[in-house]
């Protein structure tokens, strides 16, 4: 009994694939939440960015926008837009607050958005409106009327987000496990079958490609299709969010065929596969939506597919265009499928 369990351990401490999903992997994700949650604890960590615009020509106006900007302390920091721009254009900023074209001193108003998808964001910047328009009266010896605030916040961020990042992840679980089939299908026999049948090996590859950008795209519809019907997440751009899921399915599916040929045989793939499946997922945004994590891991997420799928597929939700991502993620499928048939190209004259 005490050598067999010497010989497994023996097996275990030779498996470097073993290895790294038992120590390697969960340092990793530790070390992903750690910075997130004390990003969130430290007080220049999880800050409220606000932009403001300021549109109107009104002194008031103006008089608001120099209160806003000097409340600005804290967790709060205010910076103002210098020309209008669209909400979604300002890079990083929290909540936008805009003092709009029409402004009126006998019944000033202020339009609001809160973009970064906490509770409490949106209240958190109707009271600074608030105490700096009482500000501003104090300061001017003036009774003018309290500022209404209009809140255009859509809700629900946290779950449009969650809801292509968390099938992202499992399909490049289900995709790895299939391909390591492939791989072991091959390692028996079946490529040489294929090919004595007339069938070449980049036609092969094509069709494993095909067939998992088609289960990749069955898995995010289903999830997708379930949020709509469950939690009410209708797409405000339907065709654009199926383009966005083609893409997504197409560059997952194209990464695993890539990674299978390079790797060559089933035993290297599955060392390796599940932990470029975690480090992808996470950093992409499927555990955690990149908008709360440091900027130094949000910057992965923006130079990798598995960032590009989850956030076209978000700008698809919230009815806005990605072509900057779907050009990307068009990109990295061609660029993975090449690697792929050059490996292919390489096994043949071995």
């Amino acid at each position: 009994m005490i050598a067999l369990s010497a010989a497994l351990l023996r097996a275990f401490a030779s498996d470097r694939g073993a290895l790294a999903l038992a120590f390697v992997a969960p340092i990793a994700f530790f070390a992903l939440f750690a910075a997130f949650f004390r990003h969130l604890d430290d007080p220049n960590g999880m800050r409220i960015e606000v932009a403001l615009m300021v549109s109107s020509t009104e002194p008031a106006a103006t008089r608001l926008a120099n209160a806003i900007e000097a409340r600005s302390s804290g967790r709060i920091v205010v910076t103002r837009a210098a020309d209008p721009v669209p909400i979604r254009a300002i890079d990083r900023a929290s909540a936008v607050i805009t003092i709009p074209r029409d402004f009126d001193p006998n019944h000033p108003a202020v339009e609001i958005e809160s973009l970064l998808p906490l509770p409490g964001t949106g209240d958190a910047v109707a009271q600074l409106v608030a105490a700096a328009g009482a500000a501003r009266n104090d300061a001017d010896g003036l009774q003018m009327p309290p500022i209404a605030v209009r809140d255009h916040t859509r809700h629900g961020a946290l779950m449009r987000a969650a809801a292509p990042g968390i099938p992202v992840l499992f399909m490049l679980f289900a995709l790895s496990s299939l391909a390591a089939r492939g791989l072991g299908d091959d390692e028996a026999g079946l490529g040489e079958r294929l090919r004595s049948l007339g069938v070449s090996s980049t036609a092969r590859m094509l069709a494993q490609f095909a067939a998992l950008t088609v289960i990749a795209l069955s898995q995010l519809v289903a999830t997708l299709a379930f949020a709509a019907i469950a939690f009410g997440l209708v797409p405000a751009s339907p065709l654009g969010l199926a383009g966005a899921a083609v893409a997504g399915a197409a560059s997952c599916a194209a990464f695993v065929v890539a990674l299978s040929e390079a790797c060559g045989n089933r035993a290297r793939f599955t060392a390796i596969a599940p932990v470029f499946t975690l480090v992808l997922a996470g950093l992409g945004g499927s555990m955690v939506p990149t908008v709360l994590l440091p900027e130094a891991l949000t910057s992965p997420s923006r130079l990798i597919f598995t960032g590009w799928s989850i956030e076209a597929c978000v700008r698809a939700i919230d009815g806005r265009s990605a072509p900057v991502e779907l050009l990307s993620l068009a990109v990295f499928t061609a660029a993975c499928l090449s690697v792929a048939a050059l490996f292919v190209r390489r096994s043949q004259f071995q």
